[in-house]
């Protein structure tokens, strides 16, 4: 489970939710913000999970050789591209983890958010660099932890 949560504490909707008048008890971390479904990602949680929906549904199990390959050429080019900063990896400080996650969803993921119209390109290049930078630090994180 410990994997499991280190993961998603470093998804912003996952330490958020956004509170209006259509969502006066929240949004469900934006599981009740729609959007015009791509690739079976019809809410804005959907898509942050999906990163910028880049990796959609599920694989199917068990992985085939050719699925492990994929994963570790896909990490590796991730990892080459989202370094991480040795002084912002914060060992073992939870609370520190998600006050980032709602940093970025007060930052980023609400605004140039509207309720069931499509994403603009510019909003996904965004998602697609916070994702990657944050997959980066909660392998990071959790490496730590794992030691």
């Amino acid at each position: 489970m410990i994997i499991h949560y280190v993961g998603d504490i470093h998804q912003p909707l996952h330490s958020a939710t956004g509170l209006d008048s259509y969502n006066p008890k929240g949004d469900r971390g934006g599981n009740t913000e729609y959007l015009p479904s791509i690739c079976g990602a019809g809410n804005l949680h959907a898509v942050w999970d999906s990163e910028a929906y880049n990796y959609c549904g599920f694989p199917t199990l068990p992985l085939s050789d050719k699925d492990w390959l994929w994963y570790e050429t896909e990490s590796e080019s991730i990892n080459d591209q989202y370094p991480t900063d040795a002084s912002q990896v914060f060992a073992g400080n939870f609370t520190k983890w998600a006050q980032e996650g709602l940093y970025l969803a007060e930052t980023y993921v609400y605004p140039g958010y509207t309720y069931n119209k499509p994403l603009s390109a510019e909003y996904i290049s965004t998602m697609n660099t916070l994702t990657r930078s944050r997959m980066m630090y909660g392998a990071r994180r959790l490496a730590d932890l794992m030691v």
